[in-house]
C-alpha cells in the first residue's frame, strides 16, 4: 500500500518540536523544500502582489490548521497567514534568518500582524504565533528597518495601513507585540479562539518586563473549554504548563 504524502502542515509540525527544544535539524532538504514554497500558489495574498509569503497548502489540501493545543483556524485567509508564520518560524529556528528570502518573509509576517493601522486585522491565534518570530528574531532589540516591500496593491489599503508611515524596525514590532500581550492577558475575552498556552510559550523566551507581566496575568486564568479536545492536546498544554512552572522558579 502506497504511503500517503505528508502535507506541508504535517511536515512543519513534525520537525518543529526538535527545533523548539534547541536541536539542529538534520534533514536539510526539508528546509530547501520549505524555501521553495515562497510565493507559491495559495500563499497568503499572493494574488494581490505579495511575493514573500510561503504557501502551506496545495489545491487538494483542506485549508485549515488544527494546532497541537486544540484550536483550529476558522477561515482560509487565517490558515494561509498562519501557515506562512509557521513556515517562517521553522526557517528562523533552523538558523536561516540571514537569508534575504527569510527576511522578506519575516517582514510580511510582521506587516500583517504588528504593523497594521488601528485594530489588528487578524486573529489572536495568528498573533500568538507571530510572537514566536519575535522570540526567535536575533535582532528583536535592533532599530534596523524590517525588509517589508510595501509596493504590492494589497498594502495600498489606507484603512489597514498608514500609507505615510512605512518604516518599522525589529524593535518597533517587539514593542507593539508585547503591548498586545499585556493587553490580552487581562481578560480571556481578548484572546477568544486561542488558548493562553499559545501566548505563554513564546513569551517565556522573550526577556522583557512586559512579557513577564503578561505571563503572570495569563497564569492566573483558567483555560476556556474547547469542544472535542482530547488527551494529545491536553498533554501539549501540560508540557507548556511545566515550562511555565520551571520558568517561574
Amino acid at each position: 500500500m502506497q504511503e500517503r504524502t505528508r502535507t506541508t502542515i504535517e511536515i512543519i509540525f513534525d520537525i518543529w518540536p526538535s527545533l523548539r527544544d534547541g536541536h539542529e535539524i538534520r534533514d536539510i532538504p526539508i528546509l530547501d523544500h520549505l524555501l521553495s514554497l515562497l510565493g507559491g500558489e495559495n500563499a497568503f495574498e499572493a494574488t494581490r502582489g505579495i511575493d514573500s509569503t510561503f504557501s502551506g497548502f496545495t489545491n487538494e489540501d483542506n485549508q485549515q490548521i488544527s494546532l497541537p493545543t486544540g484550536e483550529s483556524t476558522c477561515t482560509p485567509d487565517e490558515a494561509k497567514l498562519l501557515a506562512h508564520i509557521l513556515i517562517t518560524r521553522i526557517l528562523m529556528g533552523a538558523g536561516l534568518h540571514v537569508d534575504r528570502r527569510v527576511q522578506g518573509a519575516l517582514g510580511d509576517a510582521y506587516a500583517n500582524t504588528w504593523c497594521v493601522k488601528g485594530e489588528y486585522r487578524t486573529t489572536p491565534l495568528v498573533l500568538a504565533h507571530s510572537l514566536w518570530l519575535i522570540a526567535l528574531d536575533p535582532q528583536n532589540h535592533s532599530d534596523t528597518p524590517l525588509a517589508i516591500n510595501w509596493e504590492p496593491i494589497y498594502y495600498q489599503d489606507s484603512d489597514g495601513w498608514d500609507l505615510n508611515y512605512r518604516l518599522f524596525s525589529h524593535y518597533d514590532v517587539k514593542e507593539r507585540a508585547l503591548d498586545w500581550a499585556v493587553h490580552v492577558s487581562q481578560s480571556q475575552d481578548r484572546y477568544v479562539g486561542c488558548s493562553r498556552w499559545n501566548i505563554v510559550e513564546p513569551l517565556i523566551r522573550i526577556n522583557d518586563e512586559r512579557a513577564h507581566l503578561a505571563i503572570k496575568g495569563l497564569s492566573d486564568t483558567i483555560d476556556m473549554e474547547i469542544e472535542g479536545i482530547g488527551a494529545v492536546e491536553i498533554l501539549e498544554r501540560s508540557r507548556i504548563s511545566a515550562l511555565l512552572e520551571k520558568n517561574s522558579k
